[in-house]
């Protein structure tokens, strides 16, 4: 198995069918969920599962809640959105990449169908990672064109 990081292909679709709303006030409630090493996500991955899923200690299965910090933004000819750090309090967990994902689709599917927790982007954190009793953070880049963690160039 394997966690390769990569924005979802079906994301990519979803987005010019406007299945997803980034604005901060009335838009999507997108969150992220934890995977370990036995996980195998990579850009073909469409939705959120709960096989490999992390468990322990404060963290509960679906992940947290992303914060979205400013709605999709432009800068030069990119676009890109950025959200809060996530932690997890109190954590005794171990995990090896994560997926965006959206809880509240604003639309159907390309096909007319109801979509279910469609993926956004796989995380590859590099290795285990590994919080006992403490905080396990996910901390992500600058609000940048070219380092947000989710951009169209």
């Amino acid at each position: 198995m394997a966690i390769t990081q990569a924005m979802a292909t079906s994301f990519k679709a979803e987005v010019l069918l406007g299945v997803h709303d980034f604005r901060v006030t009335s838009g999507d409630t997108f969150k992220l969920a934890l995977y370990t090493s036995s996980a195998n996500l990579d850009a073909t991955t469409t939705a959120y599962s709960a096989t490999n899923e992390v468990s322990g200690t404060g963290y509960t299965a679906g992940g947290g809640t992303l914060s979205n910090l400013g709605g999709a933004v432009t800068s030069g000819t990119t676009g890109f959105v950025d959200f809060s750090d996530l932690t997890f309090s109190t954590a005794t967990i171990t995990a090896r990449g994560a997926l965006i994902y959206n809880t509240t689709p604003s639309a159907l599917s390309n096909a007319g169908g109801t979509l279910t927790n469609p993926a956004v982007a796989v995380l590859d954190f590099g290795s285990d990672k590994t919080s006992t009793a403490g905080d396990f953070t996910i901390v992500f880049p600058a609000a940048a064109a070219a380092t947000a963690i989710i951009r169209i160039a």
